[in-house]
């Protein structure tokens, strides 16, 4: 089990811990699966006792929550940038993957992966990936909205098309890439949809 370091505060190293045991969790969620994951594994992964887990979560499913609300997940979906247009903030999903797969896209991995695990009905992934899924949702269609205000977004589209569309196109180049790995360029394939959904749902396109 690791020492604390040096100096370091009692929520610092609080913040340090669970920060390694979601990366941990993160890693092996790409291994084997979130389900197929056990709180002691993850706990050995992130170089600490299994009493410590249980002391700092209490449950394998708290783990899970904490995954959830990691810095990079919140930043997938953030609050609104006033100074963006409508379809900028539409289209930021994209360009948020896009840097998240720079910054870190073993944990992007893990998000997509935990994501497709989520289609099983029993699956414990579900109603957190959906809740995440929606908020998502949500943010689109309020950029697109905002959008068909500000004029940066045709007047004419069907807000809830172009939303599955979004989606979809994000969806699909996720899981080619977690499928086929290195040999898919996720980035290159996510800038060419964000360009096609700017060129069919810009207004400026008309």
């Amino acid at each position: 089990m690791p020492s604390p370091a040096r100096g370091l505060s009692q929520p610092e190293r609080v913040e340090i811990s669970s920060r390694r045991l979601v990366e941990a969790a993160a890693a092996l969620i790409v291994e084997k699966g979130w389900e197929a994951t056990t709180a002691a594994e993850i706990g050995r992964r992130a170089g600490y006792s299994r009493a410590m887990v249980h002391a700092r979560y209490g449950s394998k499913d708290a783990i899970l929550d904490a995954f959830f609300l990691h810095e990079y997940v919140r930043e997938l979906s953030p609050e609104p940038d006033p100074a963006s247009s409508g379809l900028q903030e539409a289209v930021g999903h994209f360009d948020r993957v896009r840097h998240l797969f720079t910054e870190d896209r073993e944990f992007l991995r893990a998000m997509f992966v935990a994501t497709f695990e989520a289609v099983k009905t029993t699956s414990p992934l579900r109603p957190r990936v959906q809740a995440w899924l929606n908020r998502g949702v949500d943010k689109v269609e309020t950029g697109l909205r905002r959008g068909i205000e500000d004029g940066s977004v045709r007047a004419d589209i069907e807000i809830a098309r172009a939303t599955s569309d979004l989606s979809a196109a994000i969806f699909g180049v996720a899981y080619l890439w977690t499928v086929e790995g290195s040999t898919y360029d996720l980035d290159r394939e996510l800038e060419y949809v964000r360009d096609r959904f700017v060129r069919e749902y810009g207004a400026a396109t008309r």
